[in-house]
């Protein structure tokens, strides 16, 4: 998401009082849940993950957007997002876990304009690819400041997301922790310039590392940037739809 950060530190003081805690608590439980569903190791193998699984991420999700709804509430913090505002859908989607990129392909596949998102992710993919490889060879071979300058200048570009209809994410439900982190503490307007103050609101310390482990065992190659990561899940699976039978070992 924004890449510019804010100009001072967002301080979320309530992060630490004890409903944080208990909804914290909630959300690791959700999180190990997911991690002890059955298949994930042999996930490189299979391509499969249970329904039970989807349903433990849906909990987590569902108590994360509690958990960020009370600290913003505890706080002082006046927050200028606004149900129907889309600018933090005219930036680039990256930061996402393995599992997140499951289920959007899980949810987009069926879709009848699946062919249409699949080729705006293509198009996408391969638009970000472009600008960081001329970034990569102005930087010489700083990869590192080449992403962070191709980044910003996505965000100056603003172009809507592949999912984003009618000014609406059409996923909403299944959006990705980055984007269910990002806040904004000045006019929307602002939110693809330098002079936004955005801030990320995001899970429990050990909530992440669970999340993050697990991402990393489910070990497809996959990017963290969402069109990237949906288009090679895509591929990886020759446009099978979900609903097909789990292959036999």
């Amino acid at each position: 998401m924004n890449t510019t950060p804010a100009s001072e530190p967002v301080a979320i003081p309530s992060l630490q009082d004890e409903e944080s805690k208990r909804l914290g608590a909630q959300m690791l439980e959700r999180a190990r849940a997911m991690a002890a569903s059955p298949g994930i190791d042999d996930f490189a193998t299979t391509g499969w993950l249970p329904d039970a699984f989807f349903a433990d991420m849906a909990a987590l999700y569902a108590i994360y957007d509690a958990y960020i709804e009370h600290n913003i509430g505890a706080s002082s913090l006046k927050i200028m997002c606004k149900f129907g505002c889309s600018r933090c859908c005219h930036q680039v989607v990256h930061g996402c876990y393995a599992f997140e990129i499951i289920d959007l392909y899980r949810q987009l596949r069926p879709r009848a304009d699946y062919g249409a998102v699949h080729d705006s992710f293509v198009r996408a993919a391969d638009e970000f690819q472009a600008m960081f490889q001329h970034y990569a060879e102005k930087a010489q071979g700083r990869l590192d400041t080449a992403l962070v300058n191709t980044l910003q200048h996505s965000s100056a570009i603003a172009k809507p997301c592949t999912l984003l209809i009618d000014n609406k994410c059409s996923v909403y439900a299944h959006r990705p922790v980055s984007c269910r982190m990002y806040h904004s503490l000045t006019n929307p307007v602002f939110c693809t310039t330098v002079v936004g103050r955005t801030f990320h609101l995001v899970p429990p310390d050990d909530v992440a590392a669970v999340l993050g482990d697990l991402s990393d065992r489910l070990a497809f190659p996959y990017s963290e940037f969402l069109a990237q990561g949906v288009v090679a899940f895509a591929t990886r699976r020759q446009f099978r739809p979900w609903g097909a039978p789990m292959p036999k070992a």
